[in-house]
């Protein structure tokens, strides 16, 4: 079973990826506090990020660059997502596997995933 980490702080979002993701099959560790990403890293082990962009007190597309430049992560597909397409644009700058946009269809998301991680 492959291992997703979904990071956003509204927690609908959150909870409504988290059980549509874990009807697919996925193991989801869910969190709504970037700052608890590298315990994610070190305990849940996750096959690919699903993170947010604008994060309360953080980027994600900072965060993606982090998880990128670090030996530990580097390998770790990310997807950024946001409800402004337009911080999206560039998401390859910040070394993201992809970029998909707010609201998203389900379907879209699973087969997004399933790309990066099968």
């Amino acid at each position: 079973m492959k291992k997703i980490l979904v990071v956003d702080d509204d927690v609908d979002i959150l909870a409504l990826v988290e059980m549509m993701l874990t009807m697919h099959d996925f193991s989801v560790d869910a969190i709504s506090k970037w700052e608890r990403i590298p315990d994610s890293l070190m305990n849940f082990h996750p096959d690919l990020i699903l993170l947010d962009i604008s994060l309360i007190g953080a980027d994600g597309r900072i965060i993606c660059k982090q998880l990128k430049q670090s030996k530990e992560s580097k390998d770790i597909p990310v997807i950024l997502f946001s409800a402004n397409t337009e911080m999206g644009n560039n998401y390859k700058e910040y070394e993201a596997e992809d970029f998909i946009a707010k609201p998203f269809e389900m379907a879209h998301l699973v087969k997004t995933i399933r790309h990066y991680v099968n």
